[in-house]
């Protein structure tokens, strides 16, 4: 599919538009060909012409608010410290439309740093995303799919007894505004799975909510992201168990930690491999004092679009909404949200007859009365002052200790949100007594030895540099993979990890052999109606991982089922494990593996290399002593000094994003380093000097003796 794109209002009078190449008919890069200043300036409207295989279609878009003007972001180390950052949000760039012509289409855009965002049809639906720092805008389009989504499993703790909390409201109440402000937790495993980046995992948040507040407009609702905490080190309550457990857990967590923040409702998302539960959480008790709680899991291969139907399909049933399923229910497009194959369907979605009829008798019962105060939305008033006491640090503060009696504790930080006398820091990775750790300390190791790479501190902040990893499609594992988020996808690694050594990724034939079979040992993904998929020829690499197997005894596991297959003389073997969920299977091969030269997996679909961005050439830009980061800056091996890897001096290598010092001209550890070097040239010229006179004389006194020898032997 190739797309075609004008913009019909853009800043300052000039055109915007995009042109289409090919990729193997798989994938569609759009070239923007536009400044960037016309995405810094974004108007309340914008509309778009696509031209779709040949046929035009307009996109109407609009902007929508619904970031809270105080909106914070509060981070935890390891130590539990937390502090608080809003200063790189922008929630003015945010759009939602529809194709104008296209019964039952929407489109979901940001414009903040070019366009991200879904297009979605009636029973389709594709992502848009920019190619990281290409100068020339370029982007790509790929068709979303959702058949990988895990079941629809959910939990439900103290469900709503009928009849309860009975009151008339105004008679238009579900004409009105209405606002869910939610607090957002993320837990460590999440924060990992994101991409282990503060800008990163905003973002992709901030895109989730901005999917959900698509799905609750034609409700005359806004879901208002409040604030966000990442447990970027440790999660401050375990994150396994039960659902309701995990529930539990956290609703106490919160009673006395969020008391001074404001949300409707809490969630807390974890990641987990695989789950037997979805979401946990007390329908109809939205504006309920204390139960207004919810965890959601998000699963391996999950996308965003489907985690934003199951938040949407959450926040519902804390509206007091049931599912669709057996109820006779009128949907005004392809799929309702309460359905439960929602998560498994891409395209546009729209609440059921049952859904708003369900809303409404909510509102009667008065259980959505904190959904009428509109709250502060970013551009619409001043931001809150810091509160200095919460323990959190805010715009500012140096540090912030808490209670009085905390603080008379704290070793570091006085009441008042002030350092004490030669305190530095507070907490952080790279604060110790109160004092900054010494530049080039490590704060942050390596995870993957060929593709993350590690951090330093610099010696003038308490904090860590951002995690920063090997770019993207960096060859690794001796040319079997390639780097991916920081690990290196090999095929090859994967079997050696499952079987043990010897193992190797199988021979083409045998992928052939099983993933054409659509069962649970070879298959290239899982829909909910339609069962398996088979791989297609060009995919066979990208769905199940299948491997060569080099023992002679058979493998024994009580937790998965073994199948061999010998084809041409090769014996090869596949596992399906007894309690993963079909729709997840945890052995397809992940998103980064190498399926062919110049070949890669997304989505269990074989890509060309270029879709991942990947444009280092590391013998030119770091002169073959580095490699490039994901930022695409080069880290150089140890030994060399950054930022290009040209010149040796840096014991350690690093990057300008890695936190490596390097001694400055001025510097006294410059000057130190160029004294003890003058003093050993100095040294090495007191002891080498009186040497060369007495050299000297020696070779003038064996020459005389061999002379006077000569002359002997001639008498």
């Amino acid at each position: 599919m190739c797309w075609w794109v004008w913009g019909s209002s853009c800043p300052s009078g000039s055109v915007c538009w995009l042109s289409c190449h090919y990729l193997l008919s798989v994938l569609a890069v759009l070239l923007i060909i536009l400044p960037f200043s016309a995405f810094l300036r974004c108007k309340d409207t914008l509309s778009y012409i696509l031209t779709v295989e040949g046929k035009p279609y307009t996109i109407h878009l609009k902007k929508h608010v619904f970031i809270r003007d105080d909106f914070r972001i509060y981070m935890s180390d390891e130590t539990g410290f937390s502090m608080s950052d809003s200063t790189h949000i922008r929630g003015d760039c945010y759009y939602h439309g529809s194709i104008e012509g296209v019964p039952s289409s929407a489109v979901t855009l940001s414009a903040c740093a070019g366009l991200r965002g879904l297009l979605q049809f009636h029973n389709a639906s594709f992502g848009i995303e920019p190619l990281d720092s290409s100068p020339t805008f370029e982007h790509f389009v790929y068709r979303m799919s959702s058949e990988n989504t895990a079941g629809f499993l959910f939990a439900q703790s103290r469900p709503r007894a009928a009849g309860e909390g009975l009151q008339e409201p105004p008679s238009d109440a579900a004409q009105l505004p209405k606002y869910v402000e939610v607090y957002v937790v993320l837990d460590k495993a999440l924060y990992n799975y994101l991409g282990s980046d503060l800008n990163a995992v905003t973002q992709k948040m901030i895109q989730v909510f901005s999917f959900v507040n698509n799905i609750f407009n034609p409700l005359n609702m806004t879901v208002v992201l409040s604030s966000m905490e990442l447990w970027m080190q440790q999660n401050r309550i375990p994150t396994d168990g039960a659902a309701d457990e995990l529930l539990q857990q956290f609703l106490q967590w919160k009673r006395s930690h969020l008391a001074l923040q404001p949300y409707d409702v809490t969630y807390l998302f974890v990641y987990r491999d695989q789950a037997d539960f979805a979401v946990a959480t007390s329908p109809g008790t939205l504006c309920g004092s204390d139960a207004s709680s919810a965890v959601a899991v998000l699963q391996r291969a999950v996308t965003l679009e489907s985690f934003s139907v199951l938040l949407a399909q959450l926040l519902g049933r804390s509206l007091g909404m049931g599912f669709d399923d057996g109820r006779g229910c009128r949907c005004p497009t392809h799929t309702c949200v309460m359905e439960s194959a929602a998560l498994h369907i891409s395209g546009t979605k729209a609440f059921s007859s049952c859904s708003t009829a369900d809303l409404e008798q909510f509102l009667r019962r008065d259980g959505g009365r904190c959904l009428l105060h509109g709250p502060p939305l970013q551009g619409s008033s001043p931001r809150r002052s810091p509160t200095c006491g919460n323990g959190v640090v805010e715009r500012g503060e140096q540090c912030d200790c808490g209670s009085a009696e905390a603080c008379s504790k704290d070793k570091c930080c006085a009441k008042g949100c002030v350092f004490k006398p030669r305190a530095k820091c507070s907490s952080g990775l790279c604060c110790e007594g109160c004092q900054f750790k010494a530049p080039n300390t490590l704060c942050r190791p390596s995870t993957d030895a060929q593709c993350d790479l590690p951090e330093f501190c610099n010696g003038s902040s308490a904090s860590c540099p951002p995690d920063v990893y090997v770019q993207d499609g960096h060859s690794c594992e001796h040319g079997t993979g390639y780097c991916y988020r920081g690990h290196c996808q090999s095929a090859e690694l994967q079997c050696q990890q499952l079987y043990g050594r010897g193992s190797r990724s199988a021979p083409v034939v045998c992928y052939e052999e099983l993933n054409s079979q659509r069962d649970r040992f070879g298959h290239c993904g899982y829909h909910p109606r339609h069962g398996y998929r088979a791989c297609a020829w060009r995919n066979l690499r990208c769905g199940k991982l299948i491997c060569t197997y080099p023992h002679s005894a058979p493998l024994e596991t009580d937790t998965a089922a073994v199948i061999y297959a010998r084809v041409r003389e090769q014996l090869c073997v596949s596992l399906y494990l007894l309690n993963a969920p079909a729709s997840q299977d945890p052995l397809l091969v992940p998103a980064g593996t190498k399926c062919g030269s110049e070949m890669v997996c997304i989505n269990s679909t074989c890509h060309p290399h270029s879709v991942l961005g990947y444009d280092c050439n590391s013998e030119i830009q770091c002169h073959g002593h580095g490699v490039c980061n994901n930022r695409r800056h080069c880290h150089c091996h140890p030994g060399w000094k950054p930022p290009d890897c040209r010149q040796r001096g840096s014991r350690l290598g690093g990057s300008i994003d890695s936190g490596v010092q390097l001694p400055q001209r001025s510097s006294p550890q410059h000057r130190t380093q160029r004294n003890a070097e003058r003093k050993g040239a100095l040294l090495a010229a007191c002891l080498l000097l009186p040497a060369v006179p007495v050299a000297l004389l020696l070779v003038l006194l064996r020459r005389e003796l061999r002379v006077r020898r000569f002359g002997n032997g001639e008498r």
